[in-house]
């Protein structure tokens, strides 16, 4: 079954929901919905090979719990993979055991993409439009925002706030922050990333209310634009970006 919604920007292909064993999987294709994608979700093999082939061309990733046995995953990724635009390579596991044998017997099948508890939605939602996404659009200067949790100190006309950036690209950053100043405001912004902290110049660039229809993160704050990047601090958000993306695959 696929859920739609109304003036979100939708994703083209849908994501392919497999729990047998009904998890929490079934409760985030909701709020993939709200996201911009379109999920299909089954809990039969057969079901969701049926979905697989009645939308040819348009199932672009399959998500899975990773409590599957080796042998009912084998079953789905060899019956729904040839379907998906990057086969094997856009299957999502969620939360697999900690064993490294079953980690590697995963990597060895192929497999790009895993998401470990604890996640939040926001999280969930990237690891499926990562799936979805062609390599180019994963590249840090495609403009890529990545979810982190972040401690921020945002200073607005002289006083100092404390936030948390909720996703980074080279470009711009999301920060959550109580009654944020308006658009087009100048804020200067320290963070760490990673090993290197950084404090720059950046302009507001929306404001969002708690709750906001449609978008990754659903706190209160603002997208600000950073201003007057230099090439090192350019090369240390996307070296950031990277290791972020790398601690979403196998």
């Amino acid at each position: 079954m696929s859920i739609g919604t109304g003036s979100v920007a939708r994703y083209e292909r849908y994501a392919l929901i497999f729990d047998p064993s009904h998890s929490r999987l079934g409760t985030e294709a909701l709020a993939l919905v709200e996201r911009g994608i379109d999920p299909l979700f089954a809990s039969d093999p057969d079901e969701a090979q049926l979905l697989a082939l009645q939308e040819t061309g348009r199932v672009g990733a399959l998500i899975v719990p990773g409590t599957l046995p080796l042998s009912l995953l084998d079953t789905v990724i060899d019956r729904i993979s040839p379907q998906l635009w990057a086969g094997r390579a856009a299957v999502v596991v969620v939360d697999p055991p900690a064993d490294r044998a079953l980690l590697r017997a995963l990597r060895d099948r192929d497999l790009s993409w895993l998401l470990r508890e604890p996640y939040d939605a926001a999280e969930f939602r990237f690891v499926v439009a990562a799936a979805l996404a062609t390599d180019d659009k994963l590249d840090p200067r495609s403009g890529l925002r990545v979810p982190i949790s972040m401690p921020a100190v945002v200073t607005v006309g002289g006083a100092r706030r404390d936030g948390f950036v909720r996703n980074v690209s080279i470009g711009g950053a999301y920060v959550a922050l109580e009654a944020p100043p308006d658009t087009g405001a100048s804020v200067r912004l320290a963070l760490d990333i990673g090993d290197h902290p950084l404090e720059v110049n950046a302009a507001v660039a929306y404001c969002q209310a708690t709750g906001a229809a449609g978008r990754a993160v659903r706190e209160s704050g603002m997208g600000v634009a950073f201003r007057g990047l230099c090439e090192a601090e350019r090369a240390a958000i996307a070296a950031f970006i990277d290791e972020r993306i790398s601690s979403f695959r196998f």
